[in-house]
């Protein structure tokens, strides 16, 4: 080999790139993989759907939640799924998270599944321990990913990531 890399004699059969590699005690082995696999990358790398492609409170979606949380105090009648006590708001927390802040719940952080303005507030997955009176939790907004919501609720429609204006696949041909 005069200069790196080429040996006389020899016929390039396959050009590809090194995929996985096997070792043993024994032996080497080493798969290659064409370049059309390439092609296998699925694309375009956004979906064009009428909803939201942004995660809620993300860098693309550029929304700060924690400027809309909401502190309260749980009450009476409160379960490990359902928190009694929450204060009435126009925000919406539907699919939004909640904190434990105090109690045996600090630290704990659930999905809303339902929210009540002025009554209650459901989660997906039950809190370990049941609230007590008194224990505190912060509430963050959820969002439905909707044009309409992004707009009304969040003044963020500069920042919406869907394309509402597509018609459905059924209409489009």
């Amino acid at each position: 080999m005069q200069p790196y890399g080429t040996v006389a004699g020899t016929v390039v059969l396959f050009a590809g790139r090194v995929s996985d590699i096997h070792a043993s005690r024994t032996g080497l082995d080493i798969k290659c993989r064409s370049h059309l696999e390439l092609l296998n990358i699925q694309m375009p790398r956004r979906l064009w759907q009428p909803s939201c492609t942004h995660v809620f409170g993300d860098a693309m979606c550029q929304f700060d939640r924690n400027n809309l949380s909401l502190t309260f105090l749980s009450a009476a009648g409160s379960t490990s799924t359902v928190i009694q006590g929450v204060p009435p708001t126009a925000t919406p927390f539907l699919q939004g998270s909640i904190i434990g802040v105090s109690g045996s719940n600090a630290g704990e952080t659930r999905t809303i599944a339902e929210f009540v303005s002025g009554q209650s507030v459901t989660v997906k997955l039950a809190f370990l321990d049941t609230p007590a009176v008194g224990d505190q939790f912060e509430l963050l907004p959820g969002c439905d990913h909707s044009l309409g919501t992004c707009t009304n609720a969040f003044g963020n429609q500069i920042h919406f990531g869907g394309m509402p204006f597509i018609p459905a696949p059924e209409n489009a041909v």
